[in-house]
């Protein structure tokens, strides 16, 4: 991975650039409020992540905690003769997760439905009026960990609020750093505005410092060597419209592989978590995609926040 600034000396093309982006400003896809927060918990030690971070955020939005669990019907006779057992098991794994909650000095509501999970997660947002959506990647349900998972694939796709996910690799918790949160964007260019604007409510709600990354992928590098340092003055140019007196915007270009750079950037400037944009079409990975975003959670030692862009 080699990582690449321009020369700033060749002002006049910078500012070209910068008058050719959009304006961000007055986009209305925001991240304002933290009112509500869902844990989609499996009992599941991915689960238990998201629970921490649920309740750390609990503390300092106040936001009230919506634990959701669902179970997925079994037909056997032989799962409706342990019915009573695993009812009781759920009760009691939902007793702990209260008491937990209880303990940090939060009050939860919890919603123990049966049905097609992704589904009914999904159900559960819109009649909660959720702001944020806390999972795990992998729960008790998923051995196979070359793919993302269906239940979070599903969600991440089709949830009307933002989505926190911890991946088998996420060991740092949102706030571990008692220093100013920072958060890691990486881009596409050409970059639409509002992926944007969304970052920098997430940055100013969170009181963040945002990195805007694009990562040229090595593969391609030969072929096109002339256009780099066009597209770091891009980078850079798209952190100078987003700067203001409330959020911190820095700009970069990287190159190498881009999950990989992704991850090795976040690493290595401590990044609070990941935040990238995410369209609706079909699944976000499978075992034969190569999906950036889905390797991404599969790898990052912070959860990855999605949304969508639809």
């Amino acid at each position: 991975m080699v990582y690449y600034r321009a020369d700033e000396s060749s002002m006049e093309k910078k500012k070209m650039v910068t008058q050719a982006m959009p304006e961000v400003i007055g986009e209305k896809k925001q991240f304002v409020s933290l009112k509500k927060i869902i844990v989609a918990h499996d009992f599941s030690v991915a689960a238990d992540r998201a629970l921490a971070d649920a309740i750390a955020l609990s503390r300092r939005f106040n936001a009230e905690i919506v634990i959701a669990h669902v179970e997925v019907p079994e037909a056997s006779a032989f799962a409706i003769h342990s019915l009573q057992e695993r009812e009781q098991q759920i009760r009691a794994n939902m007793e702990i997760i209260r008491r937990r909650v209880a303990l940090a000095g939060h009050r939860c509501k919890e919603i123990v439905r049966s049905g097609n999970v992704p589904k009914t997660i999904v159900e559960i947002g819109h009649e909660e009026a959720a702001d944020l959506l806390l999972l795990g990647a992998y729960g008790n349900g998923s051995n196979d960990r070359k793919t993302l998972g269906s239940t979070a694939e599903s969600l991440l796709r089709s949830m009307p609020c933002p989505v926190l996910t911890y991946g088998p690799r996420s060991t740092r918790s949102l706030f571990q750093n008692r220093e100013t949160p920072s958060i890691l964007v990486p881009i596409e260019l050409p970059c639409e505005p509002h992926y944007l604007a969304f970052a920098v409510s997430v940055a100013k709600l969170f009181d963040a410092k945002l990195e805007i990354l694009h990562v040229v992928d090595m593969y391609r590098a030969s072929s096109m060597p002339h256009a780099f340092q066009d597209m770091q003055y891009t980078c850079e140019s798209i952190a100078d419209s987003l700067r203001s007196g409330e959020v911190h915007v820095s700009g970069s270009l990287l190159f190498g592989e881009p999950q990989a750079a992704i991850v090795s950037r976040c690493h290595e400037l401590c990044n609070s978590l990941i935040l990238i944009p995410l369209e609706t079409r079909a699944r976000l990975s499978s075992a034969t995609s190569d999906n950036v975003a889905a390797n991404v959670i599969r790898n990052a030692d912070v959860p990855v926040m999605t949304y969508r862009i639809d």
